[in-house]
Protein backbone atom coordinates (compact mmCIF):
# COMPACT_ATOMS: atom_id res chain seq x y z
CA UNK A 1 0.00 0.00 0.00
CA UNK A 2 2.89 2.39 0.73
CA UNK A 3 4.60 2.00 -2.34
CA UNK A 4 1.04 2.22 -4.07
CA UNK A 5 0.63 5.40 -2.77
CA UNK A 6 4.49 6.87 -3.99
CA UNK A 7 3.02 5.04 -7.33
CA UNK A 8 0.08 6.92 -7.53
CA UNK A 9 1.78 10.38 -6.45
CA UNK A 10 4.18 10.19 -9.18
CA UNK A 11 1.63 9.75 -12.03
CA UNK A 12 -0.08 13.57 -10.76
CA UNK A 13 3.08 14.66 -12.96
CA UNK A 14 2.19 13.06 -15.81
CA UNK A 15 1.14 14.58 -18.87
CA UNK A 16 -2.45 12.85 -18.66
CA UNK A 17 -2.70 13.30 -15.53
CA UNK A 18 -3.53 17.30 -16.65
CA UNK A 19 -7.14 17.11 -15.43
CA UNK A 20 -6.53 16.10 -12.57
CA UNK A 21 -3.68 18.68 -11.58
CA UNK A 22 -6.91 21.32 -12.95
CA UNK A 23 -9.57 20.03 -10.74
CA UNK A 24 -7.26 20.13 -7.35
CA UNK A 25 -6.55 23.76 -8.80
CA UNK A 26 -10.31 24.52 -8.86
CA UNK A 27 -10.91 23.56 -5.21
CA UNK A 28 -8.01 25.74 -4.23
CA UNK A 29 -5.51 22.91 -2.88
CA UNK A 30 -1.62 23.82 -3.21
CA UNK A 31 1.39 21.96 -4.23
CA UNK A 32 2.11 21.67 -0.42
CA UNK A 33 -0.97 20.37 0.82
CA UNK A 34 -0.80 17.60 -2.39
CA UNK A 35 2.61 16.82 -0.86
CA UNK A 36 1.63 16.75 2.50
CA UNK A 37 -1.79 14.84 1.91
CA UNK A 38 0.28 12.49 -1.00
CA UNK A 39 -2.49 13.42 -3.06
CA UNK A 40 -2.53 10.90 -6.58
CA UNK A 41 -3.54 9.82 -9.61
CA UNK A 42 -4.58 6.65 -10.88
CA UNK A 43 -4.40 5.92 -14.79
CA UNK A 44 -7.31 5.80 -17.18
CA UNK A 45 -6.28 2.16 -17.93
CA UNK A 46 -7.36 -1.16 -16.38
CA UNK A 47 -4.09 -2.38 -15.53
CA UNK A 48 -2.16 0.22 -15.02
CA UNK A 49 -1.06 -0.09 -11.20
CA UNK A 50 -1.41 -4.27 -11.85
CA UNK A 51 1.41 -4.12 -14.52
CA UNK A 52 3.62 -1.90 -12.62
CA UNK A 53 3.50 -3.78 -9.12
CA UNK A 54 3.79 -7.25 -11.03
CA UNK A 55 6.61 -5.31 -12.40
CA UNK A 56 8.23 -4.69 -8.96
CA UNK A 57 7.74 -8.22 -7.64
CA UNK A 58 4.36 -7.85 -6.06
CA UNK A 59 1.49 -10.95 -6.99
CA UNK A 60 -2.20 -10.40 -8.17
CA UNK A 61 -2.83 -12.18 -4.77
CA UNK A 62 -1.33 -9.57 -3.15
CA UNK A 63 -3.32 -6.74 -4.47
CA UNK A 64 -6.43 -8.19 -4.27
CA UNK A 65 -5.85 -8.91 -0.36
CA UNK A 66 -5.39 -5.20 0.19
CA UNK A 67 -8.18 -3.90 -2.71
CA UNK A 68 -6.04 -2.12 -4.85
CA UNK A 69 -7.35 -4.46 -8.09
CA UNK A 70 -10.58 -6.50 -8.74
CA UNK A 71 -10.61 -10.63 -9.71
CA UNK A 72 -12.82 -10.98 -12.49
CA UNK A 73 -15.72 -12.75 -12.08
CA UNK A 74 -15.44 -16.43 -13.06
CA UNK A 75 -11.90 -16.06 -13.96
CA UNK A 76 -9.43 -16.47 -11.24
CA UNK A 77 -6.33 -15.90 -13.38
CA UNK A 78 -6.88 -12.33 -14.46
CA UNK A 79 -7.88 -9.34 -12.46
CA UNK A 80 -8.07 -5.50 -12.91
CA UNK A 81 -7.12 -2.23 -11.11
CA UNK A 82 -10.03 -0.91 -8.84
CA UNK A 83 -9.23 2.70 -9.43
CA UNK A 84 -9.29 4.17 -13.10
CA UNK A 85 -9.14 7.98 -13.85
CA UNK A 86 -9.28 8.86 -10.27
CA UNK A 87 -7.62 11.45 -7.54
CA UNK A 88 -6.13 9.22 -5.05
CA UNK A 89 -6.31 10.22 -1.63
CA UNK A 90 -4.17 8.03 1.08
CA UNK A 91 -5.83 7.31 3.98
CA UNK A 92 -4.05 6.38 6.82
CA UNK A 93 -3.79 4.99 10.91
CA UNK A 94 -2.32 7.33 13.40
CA UNK A 95 1.25 6.66 12.73
CA UNK A 96 0.86 7.29 9.30
CA UNK A 97 0.94 4.43 7.59
CA UNK A 98 -1.30 3.82 4.44
CA UNK A 99 -3.99 1.47 5.36
CA UNK A 100 -6.19 2.31 2.28
CA UNK A 101 -7.61 4.82 -0.38
CA UNK A 102 -10.25 6.71 -1.05
CA UNK A 103 -10.42 8.20 -5.03
CA UNK A 104 -12.79 10.64 -6.73
CA UNK A 105 -13.84 10.83 -9.86
CA UNK A 106 -12.81 13.38 -12.02
CA UNK A 107 -16.13 12.83 -14.38
CA UNK A 108 -19.58 12.48 -12.80
CA UNK A 109 -20.90 10.53 -15.10
CA UNK A 110 -18.76 7.96 -14.88
CA UNK A 111 -19.36 6.44 -11.80
CA UNK A 112 -19.85 7.19 -8.01
CA UNK A 113 -18.17 10.07 -6.99
CA UNK A 114 -15.79 8.35 -4.56
CA UNK A 115 -15.11 4.77 -4.38
CA UNK A 116 -13.26 3.75 -1.57
CA UNK A 117 -10.85 0.95 -0.62
CA UNK A 118 -12.95 -2.03 0.76
CA UNK A 119 -13.06 -3.36 4.18
CA UNK A 120 -10.39 -5.32 5.38
CA UNK A 121 -8.56 -6.49 8.46
CA UNK A 122 -5.70 -3.42 7.87
CA UNK A 123 -8.25 -0.89 6.65
CA UNK A 124 -11.87 -0.30 8.80
CA UNK A 125 -13.78 2.65 8.32
CA UNK A 126 -15.23 2.88 11.49
CA UNK A 127 -11.47 2.77 13.55
CA UNK A 128 -10.22 5.19 10.64
CA UNK A 129 -9.92 9.31 10.89
CA UNK A 130 -8.64 11.18 7.96
CA UNK A 131 -5.89 13.02 8.62
CA UNK A 132 -5.38 11.99 12.56
CA UNK A 133 -1.36 11.34 11.97
CA UNK A 134 -1.30 15.10 11.13
CA UNK A 135 -3.29 16.46 13.27
CA UNK A 136 -2.94 14.76 16.70
CA UNK A 137 0.72 16.59 17.37
CA UNK A 138 -1.23 19.88 17.17
CA UNK A 139 -4.52 19.00 19.24
CA UNK A 140 -2.17 19.83 22.35
CA UNK A 141 -1.27 22.99 20.77
CA UNK A 142 -4.83 24.23 19.74
CA UNK A 143 -6.47 22.91 22.96
CA UNK A 144 -8.89 20.55 20.62
CA UNK A 145 -9.47 18.58 17.78
CA UNK A 146 -11.66 19.96 14.96
CA UNK A 147 -14.06 17.32 13.10
CA UNK A 148 -15.24 17.77 9.58
CA UNK A 149 -17.02 15.65 7.54
CA UNK A 150 -14.79 14.99 4.79
CA UNK A 151 -10.97 15.18 3.47
CA UNK A 152 -11.78 18.28 1.20
CA UNK A 153 -12.88 19.97 4.68
CA UNK A 154 -9.66 18.94 5.96
CA UNK A 155 -7.29 19.78 3.88
CA UNK A 156 -8.46 23.14 3.51
CA UNK A 157 -8.31 23.27 7.42
CA UNK A 158 -4.78 22.70 7.03
CA UNK A 159 -4.23 24.99 4.71
CA UNK A 160 -6.22 27.94 6.71
CA UNK A 161 -3.74 27.19 9.37
CA UNK A 162 -6.32 24.69 11.39
CA UNK A 163 -3.63 21.91 11.33
CA UNK A 164 -5.89 19.98 14.44
CA UNK A 165 -8.21 19.27 11.50
CA UNK A 166 -9.44 15.28 11.27
CA UNK A 167 -12.66 13.71 9.12
CA UNK A 168 -14.49 10.15 9.20
CA UNK A 169 -13.70 8.50 6.63
CA UNK A 170 -16.82 7.28 4.26
CA UNK A 171 -18.92 6.35 6.72
CA UNK A 172 -20.86 7.73 9.99
CA UNK A 173 -19.13 8.29 13.56
CA UNK A 174 -18.52 5.97 15.90
CA UNK A 175 -17.66 4.89 19.25
CA UNK A 176 -13.90 3.37 17.89
CA UNK A 177 -13.44 7.02 16.37
CA UNK A 178 -14.13 8.81 19.92
CA UNK A 179 -11.89 6.98 21.74
CA UNK A 180 -9.21 7.49 18.93
CA UNK A 181 -9.17 10.79 19.58
CA UNK A 182 -9.66 11.03 23.50
CA UNK A 183 -5.97 9.29 23.25
CA UNK A 184 -5.18 12.95 22.06
CA UNK A 185 -7.32 15.68 23.33
CA UNK A 186 -10.40 15.72 25.95
CA UNK A 187 -12.37 18.78 23.68
CA UNK A 188 -13.61 18.19 20.38
CA UNK A 189 -15.28 20.94 18.13
CA UNK A 190 -17.54 19.78 15.47
CA UNK A 191 -17.58 21.48 11.92
CA UNK A 192 -20.43 19.40 10.03
CA UNK A 193 -22.28 21.02 6.90
CA UNK A 194 -24.88 23.50 8.05
CA UNK A 195 -27.75 21.84 6.11
CA UNK A 196 -30.33 19.50 7.61
CA UNK A 197 -28.49 16.29 7.09
CA UNK A 198 -25.14 17.94 9.12
CA UNK A 199 -27.26 18.85 11.85
CA UNK A 200 -28.25 15.52 12.05
CA UNK A 201 -24.89 14.22 11.90
CA UNK A 202 -23.72 16.58 14.57
CA UNK A 203 -26.33 15.74 16.72
CA UNK A 204 -25.77 11.91 16.49
CA UNK A 205 -21.97 12.49 16.95
CA UNK A 206 -22.75 15.41 19.90
CA UNK A 207 -24.09 11.87 21.77
CA UNK A 208 -20.88 9.87 21.25
CA UNK A 209 -18.68 11.70 21.74
CA UNK A 210 -20.45 12.94 25.06
CA UNK A 211 -20.83 8.80 26.26
CA UNK A 212 -17.13 9.05 25.81
CA UNK A 213 -16.65 11.99 28.06
CA UNK A 214 -15.25 14.01 25.74
CA UNK A 215 -15.93 17.79 26.19
CA UNK A 216 -17.61 19.11 22.72
CA UNK A 217 -18.64 22.43 21.09
CA UNK A 218 -20.24 23.18 18.08
CA UNK A 219 -19.29 25.41 15.42
CA UNK A 220 -22.02 27.14 13.56
CA UNK A 221 -21.37 27.27 9.86
CA UNK A 222 -23.42 29.35 7.83
CA UNK A 223 -26.34 27.20 6.14
CA UNK A 224 -25.19 24.88 2.97
CA UNK A 225 -22.14 25.03 3.12
CA UNK A 226 -18.87 23.50 4.54
CA UNK A 227 -15.15 24.18 5.69
CA UNK A 228 -13.68 23.72 2.23
CA UNK A 229 -16.17 26.20 1.02
CA UNK A 230 -15.76 28.68 3.34
CA UNK A 231 -11.79 28.15 2.66
CA UNK A 232 -12.12 28.99 -0.90
CA UNK A 233 -14.19 31.90 -0.86
CA UNK A 234 -13.00 33.80 1.83
CA UNK A 235 -9.19 32.35 2.48
CA UNK A 236 -7.73 31.73 6.36
CA UNK A 237 -9.06 34.79 7.53
CA UNK A 238 -13.05 34.02 6.97
CA UNK A 239 -12.24 30.18 7.93
CA UNK A 240 -10.44 30.70 11.14
CA UNK A 241 -12.80 33.71 11.94
CA UNK A 242 -16.03 31.44 11.75
CA UNK A 243 -14.21 28.50 13.49
CA UNK A 244 -13.54 30.78 16.60
CA UNK A 245 -17.38 30.99 16.72
CA UNK A 246 -18.49 27.70 19.08
CA UNK A 247 -21.41 26.85 21.27
CA UNK A 248 -21.39 23.78 23.66
CA UNK A 249 -22.82 21.04 22.97
CA UNK A 250 -25.81 20.78 25.84
CA UNK A 251 -27.26 23.86 24.72
CA UNK A 252 -27.04 23.51 20.68
CA UNK A 253 -28.94 20.67 21.11
CA UNK A 254 -31.24 22.29 23.46
CA UNK A 255 -31.60 24.86 20.64
CA UNK A 256 -31.91 22.70 17.87
CA UNK A 257 -34.91 21.06 20.21
CA UNK A 258 -36.25 23.93 20.83
CA UNK A 259 -36.57 25.05 16.96
CA UNK A 260 -39.94 23.35 16.04
CA UNK A 261 -41.51 23.88 19.20
CA UNK A 262 -43.96 25.96 21.14
CA UNK A 263 -42.52 25.81 24.54
CA UNK A 264 -46.13 27.52 26.17
CA UNK A 265 -47.84 24.16 25.49
CA UNK A 266 -46.93 21.27 28.28
CA UNK A 267 -46.35 18.41 25.55
CA UNK A 268 -43.99 20.36 23.21
CA UNK A 269 -42.17 21.55 26.95
CA UNK A 270 -42.17 17.41 27.77
CA UNK A 271 -40.80 16.80 24.41
CA UNK A 272 -37.67 19.10 24.54
CA UNK A 273 -37.24 17.70 27.78
CA UNK A 274 -37.27 14.76 26.78
CA UNK A 275 -34.39 14.74 23.92
CA UNK A 276 -32.31 17.17 25.88
CA UNK A 277 -32.35 14.33 29.12
CA UNK A 278 -31.63 11.61 26.29
CA UNK A 279 -28.31 13.62 25.71
CA UNK A 280 -27.32 14.83 29.11
CA UNK A 281 -28.11 10.93 30.02
CA UNK A 282 -25.54 9.48 28.16
CA UNK A 283 -23.18 12.03 30.16
CA UNK A 284 -20.49 9.54 32.31
CA UNK A 285 -19.28 12.02 35.36
CA UNK A 286 -22.38 12.56 37.62
CA UNK A 287 -21.56 16.01 38.64
CA UNK A 288 -21.57 16.84 34.70
CA UNK A 289 -25.08 15.53 34.26
CA UNK A 290 -26.58 17.20 37.51
CA UNK A 291 -24.97 20.55 36.25
CA UNK A 292 -26.53 19.83 32.91
CA UNK A 293 -29.65 18.64 34.36
CA UNK A 294 -30.12 21.94 36.72
CA UNK A 295 -29.02 24.40 33.81
CA UNK A 296 -31.88 22.60 31.92
CA UNK A 297 -34.36 23.45 34.37
CA UNK A 298 -33.32 27.01 34.37
CA UNK A 299 -34.09 27.43 31.02
CA UNK A 300 -37.99 25.70 30.74
CA UNK A 301 -38.12 27.30 34.10
CA UNK A 302 -38.79 24.04 35.96
CA UNK A 303 -38.21 22.63 39.42
CA UNK A 304 -34.96 20.80 39.76
CA UNK A 305 -36.14 18.12 41.33
CA UNK A 306 -38.22 17.27 38.63
CA UNK A 307 -35.83 17.44 36.02
CA UNK A 308 -33.48 15.29 38.01
CA UNK A 309 -35.93 12.65 38.69
CA UNK A 310 -36.84 12.51 35.13
CA UNK A 311 -32.83 11.96 34.40
CA UNK A 312 -32.61 9.37 36.94
CA UNK A 313 -35.37 7.45 35.07
CA UNK A 314 -33.63 7.99 31.70
CA UNK A 315 -30.04 6.68 32.81
CA UNK A 316 -32.02 3.97 33.82
CA UNK A 317 -33.59 3.48 30.31
CA UNK A 318 -30.38 3.84 28.92
CA UNK A 319 -29.13 0.91 31.15
CA UNK A 320 -31.79 -1.29 30.56
CA UNK A 321 -31.02 -0.99 26.42
CA UNK A 322 -27.48 -1.16 26.95
CA UNK A 323 -28.18 -4.73 29.16
CA UNK A 324 -31.06 -6.12 26.50
CA UNK A 325 -28.06 -5.29 23.31
CA UNK A 326 -25.32 -6.79 25.57
CA UNK A 327 -27.35 -9.88 25.94
CA UNK A 328 -28.64 -9.59 22.08
CA UNK A 329 -24.95 -9.83 21.44
CA UNK A 330 -23.58 -12.60 23.52
CA UNK A 331 -26.38 -14.89 22.17
CA UNK A 332 -24.44 -18.07 19.74
CA UNK A 333 -23.57 -16.50 16.41
CA UNK A 334 -23.31 -20.20 14.76
CA UNK A 335 -24.82 -19.85 11.17
CA UNK A 336 -26.45 -22.33 10.27
CA UNK A 337 -28.10 -22.73 6.11
CA UNK A 338 -31.95 -22.79 5.75
CA UNK A 339 -33.05 -25.82 4.18
CA UNK A 340 -35.10 -24.30 1.45
CA UNK A 341 -33.42 -20.96 0.32
CA UNK A 342 -29.68 -21.49 1.71
CA UNK A 343 -29.80 -18.59 3.53
CA UNK A 344 -28.45 -18.57 6.92
CA UNK A 345 -29.79 -17.63 10.40
CA UNK A 346 -28.58 -17.83 14.03
CA UNK A 347 -28.09 -21.10 15.54
CA UNK A 348 -31.18 -22.50 18.67
CA UNK A 349 -30.49 -20.12 21.86
CA UNK A 350 -30.52 -22.53 24.63
CA UNK A 351 -31.95 -21.65 27.21
CA UNK A 352 -30.80 -22.42 30.61
CA UNK A 353 -31.61 -19.77 32.85
CA UNK A 354 -31.64 -20.70 36.68
CA UNK A 355 -35.90 -20.50 37.08
CA UNK A 356 -37.04 -18.52 39.59
CA UNK A 357 -40.05 -19.51 41.33
CA UNK A 358 -43.41 -18.20 38.76
CA UNK A 359 -45.94 -16.24 40.59
CA UNK A 360 -48.91 -17.86 39.30
CA UNK A 361 -50.47 -14.45 38.07
CA UNK A 362 -47.37 -13.06 36.64
CA UNK A 363 -47.03 -16.06 33.94
CA UNK A 364 -49.97 -15.48 32.07
CA UNK A 365 -49.26 -11.99 31.87
CA UNK A 366 -45.76 -12.83 30.56
CA UNK A 367 -47.34 -15.23 28.13
CA UNK A 368 -49.47 -12.53 26.77
CA UNK A 369 -46.44 -10.24 26.20
CA UNK A 370 -44.30 -12.87 24.56
CA UNK A 371 -47.29 -14.01 22.02
CA UNK A 372 -47.76 -10.50 21.23
CA UNK A 373 -44.44 -9.42 20.67
CA UNK A 374 -43.47 -12.89 18.76
CA UNK A 375 -46.11 -11.96 16.09
CA UNK A 376 -46.10 -8.39 16.20
CA UNK A 377 -43.24 -6.31 15.96
CA UNK A 378 -45.65 -3.16 16.69
CA UNK A 379 -46.21 -4.19 19.64
CA UNK A 380 -42.48 -5.21 20.78
CA UNK A 381 -42.25 -1.47 19.88
CA UNK A 382 -44.92 -0.40 22.21
CA UNK A 383 -42.85 -2.58 25.01
CA UNK A 384 -39.93 -0.90 24.21
CA UNK A 385 -41.01 2.80 24.49
CA UNK A 386 -42.23 2.02 28.13
CA UNK A 387 -39.13 1.63 30.04
CA UNK A 388 -41.01 1.17 33.51
CA UNK A 389 -42.64 -2.07 32.61
CA UNK A 390 -39.13 -3.34 31.40
CA UNK A 391 -37.64 -3.25 34.30
CA UNK A 392 -40.96 -5.94 35.78
CA UNK A 393 -39.83 -8.58 33.41
CA UNK A 394 -38.37 -11.23 35.95
CA UNK A 395 -34.75 -12.67 35.44
CA UNK A 396 -35.96 -16.04 34.47
CA UNK A 397 -36.63 -17.82 31.47
CA UNK A 398 -39.25 -15.94 30.38
CA UNK A 399 -38.62 -12.87 30.72
CA UNK A 400 -35.19 -13.22 29.00
CA UNK A 401 -36.92 -14.86 26.05
CA UNK A 402 -39.09 -11.34 26.30
CA UNK A 403 -35.77 -9.55 26.62
CA UNK A 404 -34.10 -11.17 23.64
CA UNK A 405 -36.91 -10.36 21.29
CA UNK A 406 -37.24 -6.32 22.44
CA UNK A 407 -33.34 -6.14 21.78
CA UNK A 408 -33.68 -7.76 18.41
CA UNK A 409 -36.37 -5.12 17.75
CA UNK A 410 -33.87 -2.92 18.67
CA UNK A 411 -31.37 -4.14 15.98
CA UNK A 412 -33.90 -4.41 13.42
CA UNK A 413 -33.72 -8.11 13.16
CA UNK A 414 -37.16 -8.88 15.16
CA UNK A 415 -38.01 -11.79 12.40
CA UNK A 416 -34.53 -13.42 12.97
CA UNK A 417 -34.79 -13.77 16.84
CA UNK A 418 -38.56 -15.01 16.33
CA UNK A 419 -37.71 -17.98 14.31
CA UNK A 420 -34.36 -18.00 16.67
CA UNK A 421 -36.54 -18.45 20.11
CA UNK A 422 -39.19 -21.12 18.01
CA UNK A 423 -36.06 -23.38 17.42
CA UNK A 424 -34.71 -23.12 21.54
CA UNK A 425 -35.36 -25.28 24.40
CA UNK A 426 -37.91 -22.92 25.81
CA UNK A 427 -40.07 -24.57 23.28
CA UNK A 428 -40.03 -27.41 26.04
CA UNK A 429 -42.04 -25.33 27.96
CA UNK A 430 -45.79 -26.41 26.61
CA UNK A 431 -47.59 -23.33 27.32
CA UNK A 432 -44.59 -21.64 25.40
CA UNK A 433 -44.63 -23.81 22.76
CA UNK A 434 -48.04 -23.20 22.59
CA UNK A 435 -47.87 -19.32 22.41
CA UNK A 436 -45.72 -19.54 19.63
CA UNK A 437 -47.38 -21.82 17.50
CA UNK A 438 -50.42 -20.37 17.42
CA UNK A 439 -51.27 -16.94 18.70
CA UNK A 440 -54.35 -15.65 20.41
CA UNK A 441 -54.43 -12.31 18.20
CA UNK A 442 -53.84 -14.12 15.28
CA UNK A 443 -57.30 -12.71 13.49
CA UNK A 444 -56.48 -9.51 14.10
CA UNK A 445 -54.72 -7.34 11.40
CA UNK A 446 -52.85 -4.45 12.26
CA UNK A 447 -53.09 -2.52 8.85
CA UNK A 448 -56.83 -2.40 10.22
CA UNK A 449 -57.27 0.44 12.74
CA UNK A 450 -60.18 -1.13 14.45
CA UNK A 451 -57.56 -4.59 15.26
CA UNK A 452 -54.64 -2.17 15.61
CA UNK A 453 -56.48 -0.34 18.63
CA UNK A 454 -57.41 -3.69 19.87
CA UNK A 455 -53.79 -5.17 19.74
CA UNK A 456 -52.27 -1.59 21.43
CA UNK A 457 -55.26 -1.89 24.23
CA UNK A 458 -54.27 -5.22 24.74
CA UNK A 459 -50.71 -4.10 25.43
CA UNK A 460 -51.30 -1.86 27.59
CA UNK A 461 -54.00 -4.46 29.69
CA UNK A 462 -50.30 -6.60 30.63
CA UNK A 463 -48.19 -3.53 31.13
CA UNK A 464 -50.81 -2.44 33.97
CA UNK A 465 -51.48 -6.16 34.96
CA UNK A 466 -47.39 -6.33 35.37
CA UNK A 467 -47.34 -2.82 37.62
CA UNK A 468 -50.47 -3.90 39.33
CA UNK A 469 -49.11 -7.21 40.26
CA UNK A 470 -45.24 -4.83 41.33
CA UNK A 471 -47.66 -2.83 43.51
CA UNK A 472 -49.10 -5.88 45.25
CA UNK A 473 -45.87 -6.70 46.18
CA UNK A 474 -44.32 -3.65 47.46
CA UNK A 475 -48.10 -3.53 49.53
CA UNK A 476 -47.20 -6.79 51.17
CA UNK A 477 -43.52 -5.33 52.25
CA UNK A 478 -44.59 -2.15 53.77
CA UNK A 479 -47.45 -4.52 55.93
CA UNK A 480 -44.36 -6.42 57.10
CA UNK A 481 -42.68 -3.33 57.68
CA UNK A 482 -45.45 -1.10 59.27
CA UNK A 483 -45.66 -4.91 61.58
CA UNK A 484 -42.08 -4.28 62.55
CA UNK A 485 -41.90 -0.36 63.23
CA UNK A 486 -40.59 0.66 66.43
CA UNK A 487 -41.37 4.11 66.54
CA UNK A 488 -44.21 6.54 65.78
CA UNK A 489 -42.07 8.28 62.49
CA UNK A 490 -41.42 5.30 61.18
CA UNK A 491 -44.85 4.01 61.36
CA UNK A 492 -45.98 7.24 59.46
CA UNK A 493 -43.70 7.07 56.73
CA UNK A 494 -44.55 3.47 56.17
CA UNK A 495 -48.05 4.97 56.11
CA UNK A 496 -47.92 7.62 53.91
CA UNK A 497 -46.01 5.61 51.48
CA UNK A 498 -48.85 2.36 51.73
CA UNK A 499 -51.44 5.08 51.29
CA UNK A 500 -49.91 6.29 47.98
CA UNK A 501 -49.73 2.57 46.82
CA UNK A 502 -53.15 2.28 47.18
CA UNK A 503 -54.03 4.99 45.28
CA UNK A 504 -52.34 3.93 42.12
CA UNK A 505 -53.55 0.03 42.87
CA UNK A 506 -57.09 1.69 42.65
CA UNK A 507 -56.84 4.03 39.65
CA UNK A 508 -55.46 0.82 37.83
CA UNK A 509 -57.71 -1.24 38.96
CA UNK A 510 -60.48 1.09 37.11
CA UNK A 511 -58.42 1.11 34.39
CA UNK A 512 -58.52 -2.55 34.02
CA UNK A 513 -62.01 -3.26 34.75
CA UNK A 514 -62.90 -0.40 31.68
CA UNK A 515 -60.36 -3.15 29.56
CA UNK A 516 -62.14 -6.00 30.68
Amino acid sequence: LQESAIHFRMLLNNPEAEAARSYLRGRGIDQQAIEKFGIGYAADAWDDLLNWAQNNGFSADALIETGLCIRKEGEKQHCYDRFRDRLIFPICDSLGKVVGFSARTLDNSKGPKYVNSPESEFFQKGKILYGLHLARTEFAHLGHALLCEGQMDVIACHQGGLKNAVAVQGTAFTAEHAKLLKKSTSQVHLAFDGDKAGLSATLRTIAILLEENLACNVIILPENQDPDQIYRLGGSHALQQLMSQYEPAVPFAFRMACADKNLQLPEDKSAVVTEVLNLIARIPDTIARIAHAQWLAEQLQLPENVLLDSLQAVIRQHMQASQRQSLYRERPLLQQPMPASGSTRLAPLPFNMPEQHFNDNVKPVLLNILDMITHFQLCAQIMLDNSDVQELIPDNTLGHAINLVLAACEQEEWQMAVQNLADSEIMNDPDVGRVLAESAYEHLDPEQKKDLLVLEKAMEDCQNRLRLLEINQKIEELQSKLQEATDIDSSRTILQEYQKLSETKNELKKILATCG
